[in-house]
């Protein structure tokens, strides 16, 4: 199943709050908003979210690439290759958004 976030519904907004509610995918878009059209890889990645997160490298690893990264695949909101573990991230200005309101309370 493939939702594109960019629409204005209700049920796409609830998407939103839906993938904004898991600690690990908030820093992973948190790092991947900053990146904007640069492709990463899942090691990088792991790099960066091992200094943020209380999981080690090894659950960083499961948890995303057999959960979270597929979860936002289908979202629209990065494309995840599984076979090279690459993953490019699609900004959209209503994740924009709500991605700076959650990094702005979990700095407080």
């Amino acid at each position: 199943m493939t939702t594109d976030l960019t629409q204005t519904s209700e049920s796409t907004f609830d998407a939103l709050f839906e993938i904004l509610a898991n600690q690990q995918r908030r820093y992973t878009l948190y790092h991947l908003s900053k990146m904007k059209g640069v492709t990463i890889t899942l090691s990088e990645l792991i790099d960066v979210l091992a200094q943020d997160v209380t999981a080690t490298r090894t659950h960083l690893r499961i948890d995303l690439h057999h959960c979270h990264l597929p979860k936002l695949a289908d979202y629209n909101i990065i494309e995840y290759d599984p076979r090279s573990q690459t993953i490019r991230y699609h900004s959209s200005d209503r994740l924009e958004t709500l991605l700076g309101v959650c990094q702005h309370h979990e700095r407080e």
